[in-house]
């Protein structure tokens, strides 16, 4: 059995945005040839070929019930944090998925973020196996031009932008220090 990757979205975006973001519905993303290409770049046991029907969005009202249903829900230890000063916004979860299929959702509501986040080459994502020593990359998002990228390239975690790398896995030591004490604090009632 393949152990849960974790996810990191770090995006440059303005509070007013960001608000607007979240109240927004949830766009229904569209098969492109950017699906397409990453999909293929994927290794996969039992790969089915992406179609429109596959290529699904949660079930929720708007990116704010996306957002409040990971951080309701205790086992994936998810993260929704705005530094004001900076005017960035960490995303994510420390125990996300293992599945593919299942991240499909996840992938597509970061893409619907490139309508709203200040234009930034520090605007990245990423899902990796953060706490098993793995160095490969289930998915890797980009924002260019105002257009959020699902890389085919990135397969390994020296294929991405090495200081981001950096940042990530320090955010998700603190991240991962701060939840871990509050899980033990909520164990001693």
């Amino acid at each position: 059995m393949s152990e849960l990757s974790s996810l990191y979205c770090k995006v440059k975006i303005t509070k007013p945005q960001l608000e607007k973001f979240l109240n927004s519905p949830l766009e229904e993303p569209q098969l492109n040839e950017n699906w397409l290409i990453f999909w293929e770049s994927r290794k996969m046991y039992s790969k089915s070929v992406l179609t429109q029907e596959l290529l699904r969005n949660y079930n929720d009202e708007n990116n704010k019930e996306v957002v409040d249903g990971w951080i309701d829900y205790p086992e994936a230890m998810a993260f929704s944090d705005y530094d004001e000063a900076k005017e960035e916004w960490h995303w994510g979860m420390m125990f996300f998925s293992e599945n593919y299929v299942e991240m499909i959702p996840m992938f597509a509501f970061i893409i619907s973020l490139e309508k709203y986040v200040s234009e930034s080459p520090e605007n990245q994502a990423i899902v990796f196996p953060f706490f098993w020593g793995d160095n490969g990359v289930n998915a890797y998002v980009y924002f260019e031009n105002g257009k959020a990228v699902l890389s085919p390239k990135v397969q390994v975690l020296k294929d991405a932008d090495p200081k981001f790398i950096e940042e990530t896995k320090e955010f998700l030591n603190n991240k991962w220090d701060q939840l871990s004490k509050e899980m033990d604090l909520d164990n001693l009632d």
